[in-house]
């Protein structure tokens, strides 16, 4: 069974066939009363709650994931990055002006 199913769904004796579930269009998942619903994200921020083990796999296994951080973790590392090195970069340059004893105007 693929690690990440492991790690979102949890343990199940089950043995799905992905294949076959993404044959049928008219597929249905029958909702598990004991299952604990999870929500899954997509790469393109769509939410789906799941009520049954084997929905679950179905859509990890598709490329859903279950924290919304995975998706926006590297867009905010990148915003902070590029904040970081614009305003280094004039700080420096003024710095580097008024060591040299230019006369500079604002």
């Amino acid at each position: 069974m693929n690690a990440s199913i492991k790690k979102i769904c949890g343990d199940s004796e089950i043995t799905p066939n992905f294949e076959e579930i993404s044959n049928d269009p008219n597929f249905v998942f029958p909702p598990d009363p004991l299952y604990e619903t999870k929500v899954l994200f997509d790469l393109d921020g769509n939410i789906v709650n799941v009520n049954s083990w084997l929905e679950c796999a179905n859509y990890v296994n598709g490329g859903w994931f279950s924290e919304i951080s995975d998706l926006i973790n590297y867009e905010q590392r990148l915003f902070f990055i590029l904040v970081a090195v614009f305003s280094i970069i004039p700080i420096k340059h003024l710095a580097t002006k008024y060591r040299r004893g230019r006369n500079f105007k604002t």
